[in-house]
């Protein structure tokens, strides 16, 4: 039987849909842009596409990155911003079979200059023209010029698909290594999670979404990539989140999926009052996920909006964005199961090499499959360390402590790491503030941990050493930082044996009584504000 040149991929819950072979990455838009060249397909709020305009921009772009040399296993680093035109970007970098490597563009320069320098990327794309461009060893697009080859003329190119095993993209993260940590990841991975969250999520062409999720962390595949591979609509959220603004995206476009992490959820949620069918009438499911979330905010959900499909999702890049998936049901007051694995997946609990199968007892979530990372970019070591293999199975240690509820589901209950934790939304090591602050000449250790402050986490700095002058030099050297990881909180300590834990307390006891953002920590117990730090000349 002849293929329809227009079937949608087999991540299709279209009946009618969904038998061909996975197409290559690079030819995500092709089927929907054969359907449907004038259908709406994304927008920012300032600039859109239709299916059609998608597909010629990314033929466009690719040419343009085969005239510059860039071929198969090549890296090319986007920028990005939470614009419209990044899925061309992506798609196009995979249509000459190279590694998408997206990174914020609003991280420090001296930050990505750091990173260009390890990737040694063939093209470095940017969004802007800034005054003080990331030196990099590749070519440098830049946004007039990208801007002149999306409206030049229509451009051909033959897709290169990635051959199995090769990497098709890599996404960072902070780490234990105490630098910004790459999970290398393969496009069999991705066809398979895309085969199977979307049996879970139901995209269809039909299907409307919210893109909340910056293009440098992989949840932008699920709520952005593989909608628009199926024909859906999305619209990007640009603006600061805000419970009130994004409700009234969610009812102007018509949204059908909302996918928000947890604290996104949270602020859309607001007092519940406002989740009626009158404001939000075309919603068909809501997923939150990444952190474990309150109960008392996905059971104002069900209240509010019962026929609305509730979803929780749970897992890390290093299995190809999600992992595991339950869809909530009855109201509960103690914290609701992560669930089971997608299909495709294996997820084990392990204790003293030991797999646990009773319920209750506590073990390191494991995980294992088609989604499982390749490596992590440039860490061999940290890679030995975390991927395993049993019975020809390769699993990822997530290193996250669950335990089995009487139903056989998966119960987050900790991470092993006291490190890793949860600030501004998003998955931290707090090793890489410590590692930066430990740079810094005269600072005999350094103490990094999430505080409570005005009723939000918050990062807390102690610097231990002999002079409280080193704060000015520990100050700049934070610049390097990302915003969210810089601490709000910092403090100096003389040398001391004390609890880190002890210290941490005394410290987070001050900031709750005292909006300083320095503090001094003596001898005698006592902490004490400091006015202001002169910073480094």
């Amino acid at each position: 039987m002849a293929v329809r040149a227009a079937a949608l991929p087999p991540w299709s819950v279209d009946p009618a849909d969904g038998t061909d072979p996975p197409p290559a990455l690079g030819d995500l838009f092709v089927a929907p842009a054969r359907r449907w060249p004038d259908r709406a397909a994304i927008d920012d709020g300032a600039t859109g596409y239709t299916f059609a305009e998608l597909e010629e921009g990314t033929l466009a772009v690719a040419a343009w990155l085969a005239g510059q040399g860039v071929g198969p296993g090549d890296r090319v680093v986007v920028l990005a911003e939470k614009r419209a035109v990044v899925p061309i970007l992506a798609v196009a970098v995979w249509k000459r079979g190279a590694v998408y490597v997206p990174l914020d563009a609003a991280e420090p320069v001296a930050r990505l200059r750091g990173l260009l320098a390890r990737l040694e990327p063939a093209v470095v794309i940017a969004l802007d023209d800034r005054d003080d461009p990331v030196a990099t060893t590749g070519r440098r697009l830049g946004g007039a010029e990208l801007a002149g080859i999306l409206a030049g003329p229509p451009a051909t190119h033959t897709t290169s698909a990635h051959p199995p095993g090769q990497a098709a993209y890599i996404i960072f993260a902070s780490g234990p290594t105490g630098e910004p940590q790459g999970v290398e990841n393969k496009a069999e991975s991705l066809h398979a999670y895309f085969r199977a969250h979307n049996e879970v999520l139901r995209f269809t062409s039909a299907s409307r979404v919210l893109s909340l999720a910056p293009f440098h962390v992989d949840v932008s595949f699920e709520d952005t990539l593989l909608p628009l591979s199926l024909g859906a609509f999305t619209f990007q959220f640009r603006n600061l989140p805000a419970g009130a603004v994004m409700r009234a995206v969610l009812g102007r476009e018509r949204i059908t999926h909302l996918i928000a992490v947890t604290m996104l959820l949270t602020m859309i949620t607001g007092d519940g009052r406002q989740l009626t069918r009158a404001k939000l009438p075309d919603l068909e499911l809501v997923m939150t996920g990444a952190q474990v979330c309150d109960p008392a905010v996905l059971d104002t959900w069900k209240r509010q909006l019962p026929d609305v499909r509730l979803l929780h999702a749970f897992g890390p890049p290093e299995a190809t964005v999600f992992s595991v998936s339950q869809e909530i049901g009855a109201a509960r007051t103690t914290p609701y199961p992560i669930g089971r694995p997608l299909r495709g997946l294996t997820a084990t609990l392990v204790a003293d090499g030991v797999e646990i199968t009773e319920p209750g007892v506590p073990g390191e979530l494991q995980v294992g499959g088609e989604q499982v990372m390749l490596r992590y970019f440039d860490h061999p070591a940290e890679t030995d360390r975390v991927l395993v293999e049993r019975d020809g199975t390769r699993y990822f240690r997530t290193g996250d402590v669950c335990a089995y509820d009487e139903e056989g589901a998966l119960v987050f209950l900790r991470h092993g790491d006291e490190d890793v934790t949860w600030i501004a939304g998003r998955r931290t090591h707090l090793g890489e503030i410590r590692r930066v602050a430990q740079g810094c000449a005269g600072v005999d250790r350094a103490i990094a941990a999430r505080i409570r402050r005005d009723n939000r986490d918050v990062v807390a700095l102690v610097v231990v050493a002999a002079d409280r002058r080193v704060l000015p030099e520990v100050e700049a050297l934070l610049s390097v930082l990302p915003d969210y990881l810089r601490p709000t909180v910092i403090a100096w300590s003389h040398p001391t044996t004390a609890d880190d834990g002890a210290v941490v307390e005394r410290l987070a006891d001050a900031a709750r009584r005292s909006p300083s953002r320095y503090f001094a920590l003596s001898a005698d117990d006592a902490v004490e504000p400091i006015d202001k730090v002169e910073p480094c000349l």
